[in-house]
């Protein structure tokens, strides 16, 4: 009886189902607990800004305009949701200021936030909520790909205790959506290809645009879905794949007035998202390394890291932590090939590569070849997660298999399962003390800074209107509404005013800067510099006059 035969006859036991129960309600209870506490990023700024109705025209102008010092708090009505402006204006924030976010999570979260707060735990409380819809979803694709309720119920235990999964629940952006849609249009194919009939094609078409219009690397996943069904039709036009392509296209006729949407606005797009381009990382091997010990915290992760751009290996923690996240991640990947490689023509393990692997690939070699960081971001390598979760669900399900000859295996696979949910909730209980988590932007320098100016008796932050800066300046805003504000382009000399002993800058190439450390009555500090440069604090502290 092979491997497969021994999943589906094999019912889940009554405790693995209450056991499995239990942590999704602790995972649900951590999901909508201290929602506000993390600090509020400033990605997450600009989902407030998105629901707020302004534009980021606007808010540079807000800043340009004003001659003198300003106080922080005039950049709370980019904050909160302005009745005269409705969904229509949160749209065209996307369409002017951020086009490569499609608006379906930005119209969601601005009629949620109308209901139930526009306050960062009122933002948040939306994905916490979606993220309850990965439960199922990535059950029924189990079924579609096992044919197995254990594997389904081992894979809702692992999403459930995954510190990486808590963090996207409990963070105001789309990726918590697009990991349902993910899941839901890859078991609607599934269930399509068994079952052909117009509904599921219409559920599939349907899944892709829900997709398309969350996130633009749904494409990926569309080309994904699209090897395994000319793969499996053996590259001949069947009606499955003709069906397959009606539905493909389909999507994408209905997606196409945000497609033209983001090529009429390419410029905007490349601009804000130029800084992943940037070759921080020159050993092609190193930054294989850091994708390879990101794997592992899916399962494990107590934020060591420092940062979501690194340009070092050992910055990801302790050299001995690291080390070992790296090697768990290469047995990980090694089974998964393994599996793939043994049963080259189970469905299941083809589908899980290509769903999974591609996308992932594709970054990495893109990385290598033209140089960036985008391999590195968690949050472009959702698919590749998710494929790995089930994976271990199917390795863990061999714990259940109770025909299974080799009692070692089973053995084996009861360990590695009692280990996999300790660590995720020793992870998880890291992630509920902690304020900031690594994989928000920024959050240290927001951190430091807020600690910073809220002790300084006279501080005045110098500020200019880059967008990157202005992220900053508004989460700033929700810890430090005291702050007074002095804009000043990069290229001037500013008038420094007599009556502040405290003056702050948060890059270092400007002209103010570089004036400033001319200035003999003021003393340099650096508070902190960030790993990429010219970001960082400084504090310019006035000394006693002789």
């Amino acid at each position: 009886m092979n491997q497969s035969q021994l999943l589906t006859k094999t019912n889940p036991p009554s405790w693995l189902k209450i056991l499995v129960i239990i942590f999704m309600g602790l995972s649900i209870f951590c999901r909508f607990t201290n929602l506000g506490q993390k600090i509020y990023s400033s990605d997450e700024n600009w989902t407030s800004v998105a629901i707020s109705g302004h534009t980021l025209n606007e808010l540079k102008q807000e800043v340009s305009q004003n001659q003198g010092i300003i106080p922080i708090s005039n950049f709370d009505k980019y904050q909160h949701i302005n009745l005269d402006r409705g969904v229509a204006d949160t749209v065209n924030y996307l369409i002017t200021s951020d086009p490569q976010h499609p608006p379906l999570y930005y119209v969601m979260v601005r009629l949620w936030a109308q209901v139930f707060g526009d306050s960062p735990a009122g933002v948040r409380s939306l994905s916490a909520i979606i993220s309850l819809l990965i439960f199922p979803t990535v059950y029924w694709l189990c079924l579609e790909l096992f044919d197995s309720a254990v594997v389904g119920w081992i894979a809702m235990a692992l999403i459930a205790v995954s510190p990486l999964q808590l963090y996207f629940a409990q963070e105001a952006r789309q990726y918590t959506l697009w990991m349902v849609e993910i899941l839901g249009s890859s078991a609607a194919l599934l269930r399509a290809m068994k079952q052909e009939n117009k509904i599921n094609w219409a559920l599939y078409s349907l899944s892709l645009v829900l997709g398309l219009y969350t996130h633009l690397f749904t494409f990926l996943i569309m080309i994904s879905h699209g090897i395994y069904v000319i793969i499996q039709q053996q590259f001949h036009f069947t009606k499955t794949f003709i069906n397959y392509l009606i539905s493909t296209i389909a999507a994408f006729l209905i997606f196409l007035p945000w497609l033209l949407v983001f090529i009429t606005h390419l410029q905007t797009a490349l601009a804000l998202t130029s800084g992943f381009g940037i070759k921080y990382i020159n050993n092609p091997f190193e930054l294989i390394a850091i994708f390879l010990d990101r794997v592992t915290r899916i399962f494990f992760d107590l934020n060591f890291t420092t940062s979501i751009i690194l340009a070092r290996f050992t910055d990801e923690g302790s050299l001995y932590y690291s080390i070992t996240s790296l090697i768990l991640s290469l047995i990980l990947i090694i089974y998964s090939l393994f599996l793939l490689v043994r049963n080259y023509q189970n469905k299941a393990y083809l589908f899980i590569f290509l769903l999974g692997g591609f996308p992932s690939l594709l970054l990495m070699v893109y990385d290598i070849t033209s140089g960036g960081s985008r391999s590195l971001q968690v949050r472009y390598q959702l698919p590749l997660y998710l494929c790995l979760e089930i994976t271990v669900a199917y390795l863990l399900s061999f714990a259940f298999q109770i025909l299974q000859e080799q009692l070692w295996r089973r053995k084996i696979a009861q360990l590695l399962m009692v280990l996999f949910l300790l660590a995720g909730l020793v992870s998880d209980v890291t992630f509920f003390q902690a304020r900031s988590w690594w994989t928000q932007s920024s959050s240290r320098l927001i951190i430091q800074t807020i600690q910073t100016m809220n002790k300084s008796e006279s501080p005045l932050l110098v500020i200019n209107n880059a967008p990157i800066n202005l992220g900053g300046i508004l989460a700033l805003s929700h810890y430090s509404p005291k702050v007074p504000l002095l804009p000043v382009a990069d290229n001037e000399i500013m008038q420094i005013p007599e009556n502040y002993h405290q003056i702050f800058f948060i890059q270092n190439n400007s002209r103010s800067f570089h004036q400033m450390e001319q200035d003999e009555k003021y003393a340099e500090k650096a508070i902190i510099v960030l790993d990429i440069p010219p970001g960082g604090l400084w504090e310019f502290e006035k000394g006693q006059q002789s």
